[in-house]
C-alpha cells in the first residue's frame, strides 16, 4: 500500500492517506497533485491510467483546530532546540536540564502549575545552578535571545513514526 501525504491549502501537512483514497479525491477534484511518486506507479481506471500521487494539496483551506501538546521534558528540550536559553550552548541528552523560569517553590506558594510550557525552559547544568530557586530577574539573568520568550509549542498535526519518502522532507518540518 503506497502512503500520500496530504497537504492542507497552505502547504501545511495534515494527514497521510492511502493511494486509493488520495486517488478518490484527486478524482472527486478536491485536490491536486504536487509531488507524483518517484516510482511512476500507475493504476487503471476505466478509460484511463492515473499516476499514484506521493503529495497532494488540498484545493480549499480547512481549518484544523490546534490540539493540545502534552508537557514532558522531552518536549521542552526540542522545542528549544537542544540549546540553553539563557547562554545559547548547545545541549547534549547528557547535559540539557529543564529549568522553571518561576521556581517550583514559588509555584507552589501562589497556586501556580510548574510544569507548564510558558514555566519551563532548557538549560545546560551551570546556568541551572546559577539560577537556583531565584526568580529571573533576581539571578540576574536573561534570556540569550532578548526576544525569546517560553511558550506553548505549535503543535503539529502530523506525527510520523517511520521512514518518510525523500518528496515529503520540503513540507514536514524535523
Amino acid at each position: 500500500m503506497v502512503q500520500v501525504l496530504v497537504l492542507n491549502a497552505t502547504y501545511e501537512p495534515l494527514h497521510v492517506v492511502d493511494h486509493r483514497r488520495a486517488i478518490t479525491l484527486l478524482l472527486g477534484g478536491k485536490v491536486e497533485v504536487v509531488e507524483p511518486a518517484r516510482d511512476g506507479r500507475t493504476v487503471a481506471a476505466v478509460t484511463q491510467r492515473i499516476a499514484i500521487p506521493s503529495v497532494i494539496r488540498l484545493r480549499r483551506y480547512v481549518n484544523v483546530p490546534q490540539r493540545g501538546a502534552v508537557w514532558s521534558r522531552q518536549a521542552v528540550l526540542a522545542r528549544d532546540r537542544m540549546a540553553c536559553v539563557y547562554c545559547g550552548c548547545k545541549l547534549t541528552a547528557k547535559t540539557a536540564t529543564v529549568d522553571h523560569v518561576l521556581p517550583q517553590r514559588y509555584c507552589r506558594e501562589n497556586g501556580i502549575a510548574a510544569n507548564t510550557w510558558a514555566n519551563t525552559v532548557a538549560a545546560c547544568a551551570t546556568c541551572q545552578a546559577r539560577k537556583g530557586d531565584r526568580l529571573l530577574h533576581a539571578s540576574g539573568m536573561r534570556f540569550h535571545d532578548p526576544a525569546y520568550e517560553p511558550r506553548r509549542p505549535r503543535t503539529r498535526y502530523l506525527v510520523l513514526s517511520s521512514e518518510i519518502a525523500p518528496e515529503w522532507r520540503q513540507y514536514i518540518e524535523f
